[in-house]
C-alpha cells in the first residue's frame, strides 16, 4: 500500500486514481478513502484524484499520544502528502473533518491551492461545537476505548445525527457504518475525537480565502447552518444543496454530487489554463 511519511514520522495512507490536474480529498472523522467509492470513476476520469486518510484513520498510523493530533497537525499531514507526491498546487477538499483540514490548509498555504471543495463540514466553519455535540463526542471516546469499535458503531447509529441520518436515508448503510468503524484503531479514533473537540475556531479567518470555493451539503445535514456561514464569509463561494441527503452527501446523492463538483472544477480549469497561457496577442 502507498504511504507518505510525515515530518514527525507518521505514515499516511493515500491512493491515486486517474491523470490530470491533482484533486486531493479526505473523508470525515472515522472515515476512509473507500467512502469516496461512488465518486472515484467520475472524478478520476478528468483529474489525478488523490484520496488520503489523516492520522488516526483506517490505514494511516495512529499515534498513542493525543498531543500528536490537532487540526494544525492534520493540515501538515496534507502538506506532507503533497510534498511526497511532488504536487506543488492542487484542488483540495474533503467531507466534514476532511473539509476542515482542507480549509485550514488553504489558509496556511494559499499559494498551493487553486480551488477549495468543502462537503458537509462544520469544522470548516470553525464555529464552537454545540454542547450536545461535545457530550456525544466525549461519550464516543469512552465507548471506543472501553467497548470497542462494534459498540461504537451501534452507539453512533443511535446517538450521532450524522450517522443516524445516513442509515435513515439508506437502511442498507448500516453494514457500511460497521465496516467503516472496524477499519479504525480505537486509540486513533479516540485521539481524533479529542482533537475535534479541541478544534481551533477559524471563522473570522475565512474571508482571507480568495480561491474559487465550492460548498456541497445535504439538505438534512446538521452542518447546513455552518456551511451557510462559510458561504457568507468566503467571497464568491457557491453553495450547492443536495436533496434528499444528509451528512454523507457524496454517498446519498452520488450522481448529483459528481455533477456539482465537475461543473465547478470545469470553470476553474478554464480560468487556470487561461491564466497559464497569459493574454492573447
Amino acid at each position: 500500500m502507498p504511504y507518505a511519511r510525515t515530518t514527525d514520522g507518521v505514515k499516511i495512507y493515500y491512493e491515486e486514481h486517474g491523470r490530470g490536474f491533482p484533486l486531493v480529498l479526505a473523508y470525515g472523522i472515522g472515515g476512509n478513502a473507500g467512502m469516496w467509492e461512488p465518486n472515484v470513476a467520475a472524478l478520476s476520469a478528468k483529474y489525478r484524484l488523490v484520496l488520503w486518510e489523516p492520522r488516526g484513520h483506517a490505514r494511516s498510523d495512529s499515534p498513542e499520544d493525543p498531543a500528536r493530533y490537532t487540526f494544525h497537525r492534520w493540515t501538515l499531514d496534507l502538506r506532507d502528502v503533497l510534498n511526497h507526491l511532488r504536487i506543488r498546487t492542487a484542488y483540495v477538499g474533503g467531507l466534514s473533518l476532511g473539509g476542515g483540514i482542507a480549509t485550514r490548509f488553504t489558509l496556511l498555504y494559499p499559494s498551493r491551492v487553486r480551488a477549495l471543495v468543502v462537503v458537509d463540514s462544520s469544522s470548516a466553519a470553525g464555529l464552537p461545537l454545540p454542547a450536545e455535540n461535545i457530550v456525544m463526542r466525549a461519550r464516543s471516546i469512552e465507548v471506543t476505548l472501553k467497548e470497542g469499535m462494534d459498540a461504537m458503531a451501534r452507539f453512533a447509529i443511535a446517538s450521532n445525527p450524522n450517522i443516524a441520518g445516513r442509515v435513515k436515508l439508506d437502511p442498507k448503510a448500516r453494514d457500511e457504518i460497521f465496516a467503516m468503524y472496524r477499519m479504525l484503531a480505537p486509540i486513533g479514533y479516540a485521539n481524533s475525537l479529542r482533537a475535534l473537540i479541541a478544534m481551533d475556531y477559524i471563522t473570522d479567518q475565512l474571508p482571507k480565502i480568495r480561491v474559487p470555493t465550492l460548498l456541497v451539503c445535504g439538505d438534512e445535514d446538521p452542518s447546513l447552518g455552518p456551511m451557510k456561514v462559510i458561504q457568507k464569509k468566503i467571497t464568491g463561494s457557491r453553495l450547492v444543496v443536495l436533496s434528499p441527503a444528509g451528512h454523507f452527501a457524496n454517498r446519498d446523492q452520488p450522481e448529483a454530487f459528481n455533477r456539482a463538483v465537475l461543473a465547478f472544477l470545469e470553470k476553474v480549469d478554464r480560468a487556470r489554463i487561461a491564466t497559464r497561457r497569459g493574454p492573447s496577442r
